[in-house]
């Protein structure tokens, strides 16, 4: 299976499905990021759920990663699940991290995960085996099953990269990580007020807001610093005044 609409930065949170499945199945999950590099990440099971008109009877078990998986690089990453006992087998992911987090934009565009990280409780999945709200799972970021989708979160994302752009213009190149974390908080902002799910996100949208204020004043200090212009990275042309010319100069009479 592959993935692409991944970015630099961005996380998930991995899990497999298993079927059939018992008290003897395990599941390992190996990540090889694009240099070669293999590490194990730890995994939990979820409890063992009946399939439907199966008889005998058997069941399905989902096994997800304890910690998200940060895509730390660009290029070829594969995610390595090995399942021994009942539900044998082998199946790998590829997932292919691109330098930009949002398709078409600059590197410095913050991917679904970073905004994430502001909205948080978006990005929760309830478990369909248990109402135990233990069982749910933060995946992290956006996609198919999220409010908003994922592709929602990538114009929000766009949206706001066009503002800061605009704002701190020309963006100098050491203000790319300052400037992600500005459109991430404009993106989770955006999403609490054009998608409210309870009756406290109007006001996260207003707290989101006013940490978003102060740090765009503060980009654009930085930016202007950077590039040793004034506000909003104007240069400011010299304006010179005259007083009007004697026009008795125009007659020779007066040389």
């Amino acid at each position: 299976m592959v993935a692409t609409d991944v970015g630099v930065g961005d996380a998930e949170l991995p899990f497999l499905e298993v079927a059939p499945a018992d008290n003897t199945t395990v599941a390992t999950l190996t990540v090889t990021a694009p240099n070669g590099t293999s590490t194990s990440v730890a995994v939990s099971p979820d409890v063992l759920v009946p399939i439907p008109d199966t008889s005998p009877v058997e069941y399905t078990q989902t096994w997800t990663a304890d910690q998200p998986v940060e895509y730390s690089a660009a290029g070829r990453w594969v995610l390595r699940w090995a399942v021994s006992g009942t539900g044998e087998g082998a199946e790998d992911f590829e997932v292919y991290v691109v330098q930009s987090a949002t398709s078409g934009g600059p590197t410095w565009w913050p991917g679904r995960s970073r905004v994430a990280n502001y909205v948080p409780h978006r990005t929760l999945q309830r478990s369909l085996s248990t109402s135990q709200s233990s069982e749910d799972v933060y995946e992290m970021s956006f996609g198919t099953d999220t409010t908003p989708t994922g592709l929602q979160v990538d114009r929000l994302i766009a949206d706001g990269a066009a503002w800061v752009s605009a704002r701190a213009a020309p963006l100098a190149d050491s203000m790319g990580p300052a400037a992600s974390v500005v459109v991430a908080l404009y993106a989770a902002a955006a999403i609490e007020r054009g998608y409210p799910d309870d009756d406290q996100s109007l006001q996260r949208a207003n707290d989101l807001e006013k940490r978003l204020d102060v740090m765009l004043k503060d980009l654009i200090d930085a930016n202007n610093a950077s590039n040793g212009t004034d506000d909003f990275g104007l240069e400011v042309a010299p304006m010179w005044q005259f007083p009007p010319a004697d026009c008795r100069w125009d007659y020779s009479t007066y040389w």
